[in-house]
C-alpha cells in the first residue's frame, strides 16, 4: 500500500485503503459501498503537483483499467477507444504498428491517458498538435453517486453560460458557467477551462478528477510521418537564440511586440514561418542547463555517443514529412536562419536517421533527468527540500521580458539554475537548484514574484502539470476569491459531497 501513497512529486499521504476496479461496474459498486469517504483517483503516478496524492479516505487506482477497446484502420486518420490505466507508451508502441500516433507526447512515456486527460497534457509536439483537449472525441465517466455521464464532442454545448447535460439515469445536471477570464496563451491548465459558449466536453479535460472519473476515452490519432529529422542550434547569446525561435515560429517580426497568436482548433500555429515545412517541436536549452549537461557528459553518465556539447544555449527543433523532397531545402532554409539570428550554421546537429533522431531526443530528455538527480543528491543533506519549477506561460509579445526577468533574478539572488522547456508555446521550465535550507526559502518568495508577473503579463501559471496540491497558492495569484469560488460551486453541481480528489486545485479554499 505505501507505494499508492505518493508520486513523482515525492510527497507522501496516507489512505485508509486501496482499490484496483478491472471496470466501470467494479468502480460504481465502490463508490455505493462507501458513500462519505474522499476519493483520491490515480493512474500511473506520473504527475508532479501531488494530485495522486491521498490525504485520506479511498484511493481509487485505475491502473487494471488498462485497455485499447478499439483501434482505426492502418495508416489513416481515425479513433481509438482506450481505458484511463493504459500507458501513453503502450497506445503509441500498437499505433506505431499500424504507422499512426498519438499527438501529445509529455517528457514522461509511462503516464496514463486517464492522467493526460485530466491534466490536459501537452509536451514538445504541442506546438504544431495543441494538448490532450485537441485530440480527445468523447469520455465515458462515473460522478461521485456511481452515475454515469457520456459526453461526445458537439454533443452539448453551453450558451451564453447556461447548460445542461443528461446523465445515464436520465437525471439532468444543469446550471451556469461561472464569469473568468482565462489567460490567452498558447497553453494553460490551472482551474477549469471555462468560456461562455463551449463546448462541455471540454470542462472535464484538464479538471484534475474533480468532477467525474473517467472510464473510457475516444481520442483522435493520426497517420505517422514517414520522416522524422531534428536539428540541434548552438548560439553564444540568447537574444539571438530568441531571434531563431521568432524565424521558426513565422513571427510577424523578430522584436518580440507583435500581438499574441494562439494555435487553430487543429492546434497548428496560424503563422507560417517560411520553412518548406513547418516545425512540430521547438524548445530551448539555456546555458546554465548546457552546463549541467556538459558536466555529465564529461562524467561519463549521460550523451556519451554524442558530440562534445558546445557553451551557449540551443534550440531543439523536429519537422515530419511523407517525403524526402523537402530535406534539402529544409536544411539549407534552416542554415540561412540560423546565420540571420547570428549563429554559425557549421555548429548545429542535424539528425536524418533513427539512431541520430534517438540521440537528439535524449538530448532534449537528459535536462529533467539532471534536474532531478541534483535535487535527490542535494535531498540527503536538506531532506525539506525541493525542486522548485515554473510551468508558466506567456502571450507571444512577452517572451523577451519574461527571459529578462528570470535572468536578472537569478543573478541577483546567486541562485543555481536550469532553464529548459517549450519555447514554441512561450513556455519555460525555469528550475532553481536550491543548496540550503535558506536558498530554498528564498527560491519559493523568488517564485511567488515570478508568478504575480506572469499574470500581470497576461500569462498563466501552469501550462501543463496542472495545479494539484502543491500549487492552489499560484491559481490565487490567477483568480479572484469570487473566481474560485463559483468554479467550487460548479464542481458541487457534478460532485455534491465533494469527494473526487479533494485538495486539487482548491486546496483548503472554501470561499
Amino acid at each position: 500500500m505505501h507505494l499508492y501513497l505518493s508520486d513523482e512529486s515525492r510527497r507522501a499521504g496516507k489512505a485508509q485503503s486501496v482499490c484496483f476496479p478491472a471496470d466501470t461496474r467494479e468502480l460504481q459498486q465502490l463508490l455505493l459501498a462507501d458513500r462519505c469517504s474522499p476519493i483520491t483517483l490515480q493512474g500511473g503516478r506520473t504527475g508532479v503537483t501531488a494530485g495522486a496524492v491521498p490525504d485520506g479516505g479511498l484511493v481509487i487506482n485505475l491502473s487494471a483499467m488498462n485497455q485499447v477497446l478499439t483501434l482505426p484502420e492502418a495508416d489513416a486518420d481515425g479513433t481509438a477507444v482506450v481505458q484511463p490505466g493504459i500507458l501513453l507508451c503502450r497506445l503509441q508502441e500498437l499505433l506505431a504498428r499500424q504507422n499512426q500516433f498519438f499527438p501529445p507526447d509529455p517528457t514522461e512515456t509511462t503516464a496514463t491517458l486517464g492522467g493526460m486527460v485530466s491534466c490536459n497534457s501537452s509536451g514538445a509536439r504541442s506546438f504544431r498538435y495543441g494538448s490532450t483537449r485537441d485530440h480527445i472525441r468523447r469520455l465515458e465517466m462515473v460522478l461521485s453517486d456511481g452515475d454515469t455521464l457520456s459526453i461526445r464532442r458537439g454533443q452539448y454545448h453551453a450558451k451564453a453560460g447556461h447548460f445542461s447535460v443528461t446523465t445515464g439515469s436520465g437525471r439532468i445536471i444543469s446550471g451556469t458557467l461561472p464569469q473568468i477570464h482565462m489567460p490567452e496563451v498558447r497553453k494553460h491548465t490551472a482551474g477549469y477551462f471555462i468560456r461562455s459558449d463551449m463546448d462541455m466536453l471540454d470542462l472535464f479535460i484538464g479538471s484534475e478528477g474533480t468532477l467525474g472519473i473517467v472510464t473510457e476515452i475516444e481520442l483522435n490519432v493520426l497517420p505517422q510521418p514517414a520522416y522524422l529529422w531534428s536539428t540541434i542550434a548552438f548560439f553564444e547569446e540568447e537574444n539571438s537564440a530568441l531571434r531563431f525561435v521568432r524565424m521558426l515560429r513565422g513571427d510577424c517580426s523578430d522584436s518580440g511586440l507583435g500581438e499574441a497568436v494562439l494555435p487553430s482548433e487543429s492546434g497548428q500555429p496560424l503563422r507560417q514561418s517560411g520553412l518548406p515545412l513547418q516545425p512540430e517541436a521547438i524548445e530551448f536549452f539555456g546555458a546554465d542547463t548546457l552546463n549541467m549537461l556538459r558536466a555529465a557528459q564529461r562524467e561519463g553518465s549521460i550523451l556519451i555517443d554524442l558530440p562534445a556539447i558546445p557553451a551557449g544555449c540551443a534550440i531543439y527543433a523536429e519537422f515530419a514529412s511523407d517525403t524526402r523532397k523537402a530535406l534539402e531545402p529544409l536544411c539549407r532554409a534552416l542554415g540561412q536562419q540560423i546565420q540571420e539570428a547570428g549563429s554559425d550554421p557549421g555548429r548545429a546537429w542535424f539528425a536524418f536517421r533513427g539512431p541520430d533522431m534517438q540521440r537528439l531526443k535524449d538530448f532534449r530528455h537528459a535536462a529533467p533527468v539532471c534536474v532531478n538527480e541534483q535535487i535527490s543528491a542535494i535531498r540527503k543533506q536538506h531532506p525539506g527540500i525541493t525542486k522548485l519549477g515554473t510551468d508558466m506561460s506567456v502571450p507571444d509579445c512577452c517572451l523577451e521580458k519574461v527571459f529578462e526577468m528570470y535572468r536578472a533574478d537569478l543573478a541577483r539572488e546567486g541562485f543555481c539554475s536550469s532553464l529548459f522547456g517549450h519555447i514554441g508555446n512561450n513556455h519555460l521550465h525555469c528550475n532553481i537548484i536550491p543548496r540550503s535550507e535558506e536558498e530554498y526559502q528564498r527560491g519559493k518568495q523568488l517564485y511567488e514574484r515570478w508568478a504575480e508577473e506572469v499574470v500581470r503579463m497576461g500569462g498563466t501559471v501552469s501550462a501543463e502539470h496542472g495545479i494539484g496540491k502543491l500549487k492552489p497558492w499560484l491559481l490565487r495569484k490567477l483568480y479572484t476569491g469570487d473566481e474560485l469560488q463559483a468554479m467550487l460551486e460548479l464542481k458541487r453541481l457534478f460532485d455534491p459531497e465533494m469527494r473526487l480528489n479533494p485538495g486539487n486545485i482548491f486546496g483548503n479554499f472554501s470561499g
